[in-house]
């Protein structure tokens, strides 16, 4: 195994804590938590329209590489997202680990800056279509194995510093999908049924927003703050003998932190069970306030139900989370535990009611939009209580291994989402299956 060393400069005094001032760091590290998901989640919003529909069908008719495009993207993107997640536990760089969050931001500008050139210059043919379905699913996995290792890193620097900043990376993730949401409701009025200029706009963001990330990093490395706790966590590593990783190492520190570790995975499992793919596929109901006043669009509707709820309000719940800390880790299951119950409320909304064959409870907007806000706001709420509490009920030598352990469990949460979402659109539609 090599070891890279670095020699670490950069002084500042152990005895007095610096001040943040004007927050800077606390903002920077917002910007930054922005940037963790925004190219996979561009990746994916602009998929159905500008890869399946506008490359991969011929004349609106469906391909092979039309049919397999969206299951092959996730493929290629979950998997080695979650294996460089596993594989940076163990990677032994001596120096800061703020090394392996610049790498990454700077390869997936270079990737976007690809992925924007194939845009502008190629347009969809035939004899085209083959080499460009398996480009797309190679910059996919170039993109996701790299932000892989941003996020790990990410939230293991942040674990030195006081929780409320791994709350400013959660708070980032939530604008992020806020942002984009915005986006596309504005491309859905603005620009129908243009998916190439659409697709220029979405990663001409993506590329702006991830140099402006880069930036911020190298802003938040020369503050005294950052330097102190930095500083700070190394020396407690060092002087415990755990600054470099090792299988025992991480086994002490999953004994010591497992239950919140359960409380992150449980926690997006839920969410992911529910959002997207339940709360996409639910039509509009009958009879509620909301339903006369919304768009009898159906993307407008879905995008204002589905994506700007969950997007606004895990937003509120993430930011409600920095100032008020309740439940505590011992009780902070429970509530956790509990958002199980939403499942069956949207299950039992107008969830695929044209294949469903069970009976619909819900057939009101209102609850609908309503049990989403709920879900969402705890989803933020709790997942950021989570994310927070999981470096803080270790050992201080153990908290940036905790919270690297956090963002795999967080990875295997969001995987077993999707196993539970596929498992429930199965079994909507065959009665007498209980």
């Amino acid at each position: 195994m090599v070891v890279v060393t670095r020699r670490n400069t950069y002084f500042v005094d152990p005895d007095v804590a610096p001040e943040d001032k004007f927050n800077i760091v606390y903002w920077l590290v917002i910007l930054v938590g922005f940037g963790v998901l925004l190219p996979w989640n561009m990746f994916i919003t602009i998929a159905p329209e500008y890869y399946v529909n506008y490359w991969f069908k011929q004349d609106g008719e469906e391909t092979w590489y039309s049919k397999e495009f969206m299951g092959s993207l996730t493929t290629a993107s979950q998997l080695p997202n979650a294996a460089i997640n596993v594989f940076n536990l163990f990677l032994i760089i001596a120096g800061p680990l703020i090394y392996r969050v610049f790498a990454p931001v700077c390869f997936n500008i270079f990737n976007l800056a690809i992925i924007l050139c194939f845009v502008v210059t190629v347009e969809p043919t035939h004899d085209a279509m083959r080499w460009f379905f398996w480009l797309t699913i190679f910059m996919a996995t170039s993109i996701n194995f790299s932000n892989g290792l941003y996020e790990n890193s990410v939230y293991g620097v942040f674990a030195d510093f006081p929780h409320t900043y791994i709350g400013a990376l959660l708070i980032g993730n939530n604008i992020c999908g806020l942002l984009i949401t915005f986006v596309k409701i504005a491309v859905t009025y603005c620009l129908f049924n243009m998916p190439r200029l659409v697709a220029i706009v979405y990663f001409s963001i993506s590329l702006s927003i991830l140099i402006i990330c880069a930036v911020a990093l190298f802003f938040i490395t020369k503050q005294d703050f950052y330097h102190y706790y930095h500083q700070k966590g190394m020396k407690v590593r060092e002087e415990a003998d755990t600054h470099r990783p090792s299988p025992s190492i991480l086994w002490t520190t999953f004994k010591n932190c497992y239950g919140q570790l359960f409380n992150v995975w449980f926690c997006f499992a839920v969410t992911l069970t529910i959002f997207p793919v339940m709360m996409t596929v639910t039509t509009r109901g009958k009879n509620g306030f909301l339903d006369k006043i919304i768009s009898e669009n159906d993307e407008i509707y879905t995008l204002l139900t589905s994506f700007l709820v969950f997007n606004l309000f895990a937003t509120i719940g993430s930011i409600v989370a920095s100032k008020i800390h309740w439940p505590t880790p011992r009780y902070l299951s429970l509530a956790i535990i509990a958002r199980a119950l939403f499942i069956p409320v949207f299950f039992f909304c107008n969830y695929r009611v044209e294949t469903r064959a069970y009976p619909v409870f819900f057939d009101n907007t209102d609850i609908f939009v309503g049990s989403g806000i709920l879900m969402s706001l705890s989803h933020g709420y709790l997942s950021a209580l989570a994310m927070g509490y999981t470096p803080n009920v270790v050992p201080s030598h153990y908290s940036r291994f905790a919270a690297q352990l956090s963002v795999c469990t967080l990875m295997i949460g969001l995987l077993t989402g999707g196993l539970w979402a596929v498992l429930i659109e199965n079994l909507i539609g065959k009665p007498n299956i209980f």
